[in-house]
């Protein structure tokens, strides 16, 4: 019987969505008859086992093993990160530009359906931008409103001139919030790869540096806002960049 089982070594949403296509490849291509989650495997949040995991039906279980952690560095061309990653797996459906997926379907709030929406939080790089005057200036020019947005949940937060905000309890809330509002506007962050799992376009917000890697949605639509960097930043990214090719950083 061959068995796969995935260590997931980033925790976040999207790191764990960026891998919730390989159960269901890995056993419609016969290339494993079993498909487990490593318990070794990092999750910022007990949610994500249980939205992501505990309802793909692909999934056998959890495992006290260590598995198979791919990342890939780079992608080709026509390709996204999620292709990058079955590839790193051996696997090949013959498919490209794949979605996230999660077997979950939110109920639908009525009581977004006409609001606008915008998730100022984000963990990972989200491209050179410090505070939010560019995402402000791109909404003035195109005439945007944002009816409400995300409260803060850490430290990375842009938020805009909107004195309406919201919070979920859970993120099966927030799913719903997701698929329910008229119109997202996030970063690059879980929240765009959350949307595309859920086949909900949004308009996912970036800035210069930003790697083409993490912008994989095809029904998405992404905006470059530029960069308010000073020298000094750019000085700060390059010695961490520098720093990190000579010492492990860590999983996240």
């Amino acid at each position: 019987m061959k068995i796969l089982v995935i260590e997931i070594k980033k925790g976040g949403l999207g790191d764990h969505l960026f891998y919730s296509h390989i159960p269901r490849i890995a056993k419609e291509t016969n290339a494993f008859d079993k498909v487990f989650i490593s318990n070794y495997s990092i999750f910022r949040n007990e949610d994500y086992k249980d939205l992501i995991w505990k309802t793909n039906p692909y999934i056998d279980g959890f495992s006290g093993e260590r598995g198979i952690f791919f990342s890939p560095k780079n992608i080709g061309t026509n390709e996204n990160i999620l292709d990058a990653i079955m590839l790193g797996y051996g696997l090949d459906d013959s498919k490209r530009m794949h979605d996230p997926e999660i077997y979950y379907k939110p109920p639908i709030e009525l009581k977004w359906k006409n609001e606008t929406i915008y998730d100022p939080n984000y963990i990972s790089y989200a491209g050179d931008i410090k505070n939010s005057t560019l995402i402000k200036a791109w909404l003035q020019k195109n005439n945007i409103l944002i009816n409400y947005q995300m409260a803060q949940l850490g430290k990375k937060y842009l938020p805009i001139d909107c004195d309406n905000y919201i919070s979920t309890k859970s993120l099966i809330e927030f799913c719903s919030l997701i698929v329910s509002c008229k119109k997202m506007y996030c970063l690059t962050t879980g929240t765009a790869t959350l949307a595309a799992a859920l086949q909900v376009p949004v308009t996912v917000l970036y800035g210069n540096g930003q790697l083409q890697l993490y912008r994989h949605a095809k029904q998405h639509q992404y905006i470059n806002v530029g960069s308010d960097y000073t020298l000094k930043d750019y000085i700060k990214k390059i010695l961490i960049i520098i720093f990190s090719k000579f010492f492990k950083l860590g999983t996240r």
